[in-house]
């Protein structure tokens, strides 16, 4: 029995405003501090990415603020709808009705509990951070077909891409995917003279040196070419050759100077790649960002975290 200060809490009704709002459960029930602290973890989701973005690229970056922060606040989500299920089971009926208990509050709390992060992480997409998935051997066997990567958008708002730089940039074409990852190889002023699997810069060769495919062995069902590494302005990174039917790169011969604020990209994978080979330079304006993390790598684990070459 109920009068109109008192009013029985009902566990499943709880638990229902929990799962629309971490805490709300909680309110529901009369803990209004312990409420405000779990509806308040979910905030920390786009600002930890944020400031991650500010940081040094590290696996300790990547753990501490995205990965940890995720995981935690979905914990907490769950503990928060079955806690406040046991709160209002064992309430009873005569829970007394607090200011706060009313139904309005309760929808605006869930309503800024949405909206909030929400745009939030939309905003951390659009000009921070952003997922991608990489469909294509294009890479290969330096970011691998399967992988999913980071890619810093605020990157290109503070520097030029260098030689070397791994970077997501707008298709310019108008078929096949939306966007592509390549290698910049050459920068705005560089004379860049590519001839069959030959490529020079500036009148200098870049040099290969042949990897050992014990040392990829986390990648190796992978690797169906010759992988090298090249060296290129002080940079060494990971190539390969012969992956497929030379035919279905085959292109004249290149001898062009990269125009202002453009840079010429090549894929890893040279035998399967779609490159600047095909659709010249690239704008640095249609550059998305740079590929900064690894974070759920194809194969085993050995490559998770900071992208390195």
């Amino acid at each position: 029995m109920s009068d109109g200060n008192t009013s029985r809490r009902v566990p499943w009704v709880a638990m229902s405003l929990s799962f629309l709002s971490a805490g709300i459960g909680h309110i529901y029930c009369g803990r209004i501090y312990k409420g405000l602290l779990l509806y308040f973890s979910w905030f920390v989701i786009p600002l930890s990415c944020f400031i991650a973005a500010f940081v040094e690229p590290s696996a300790g970056v990547l753990i501490g603020f995205v990965l940890l922060p995720v995981t935690l606040v979905m914990i907490i989500y769950l503990y928060a709808a079955f806690d406040a299920y046991e709160i209002a089971k064992r309430g009873g009926s005569d829970y007394e009705l607090k200011d706060y208990n009313r139904a309005i509050l309760y929808w605006l709390l869930i309503f800024v509990w949405l909206a909030y992060p929400i745009s939030l992480i939309a905003g951390v997409r659009e000009f921070v951070y952003e997922a991608f998935y990489l469909p294509t051997r294009s890479m290969n066997p330096s970011v691998v077909q399967g992988d999913r990567i980071l890619v810093n958008k605020l990157w290109v708002q503070k520097q030029f891409p260098e030689r070397g730089d791994v970077v997501v940039f707008r298709n310019p074409e108008p078929t096949g995917g939306r966007v592509f990852i390549e290698r910049v190889v050459a920068v705005a002023g560089d004379r860049i003279v590519i001839k069959g699997d030959e490529v020079e810069i500036n009148g200098k060769r870049l040099e290969r040196n042949r990897i050992p495919l014990e040392s990829l062995d986390g990648i190796r069902d992978q690797i169906d070419g010759d992988p090298f590494y090249e060296s290129n302005s002080g940079k060494r990174y990971k190539v390969m050759y012969g992956d497929g039917p030379a035919a279905e790169i085959e292109t004249d011969p290149i001898d062009i100077v990269v125009p202002p604020r453009n840079v010429f990209l090549l894929g890893d994978n040279r035998d399967r790649s779609r490159d600047s080979r095909h659709f010249g330079p690239i704008h640095a304006g249609d550059i998305i960002g740079h590929v900064d993390y690894i974070f759920y790598p194809t194969g085993n684990w050995s490559r998770f975290g900071v992208y390195r070459d």
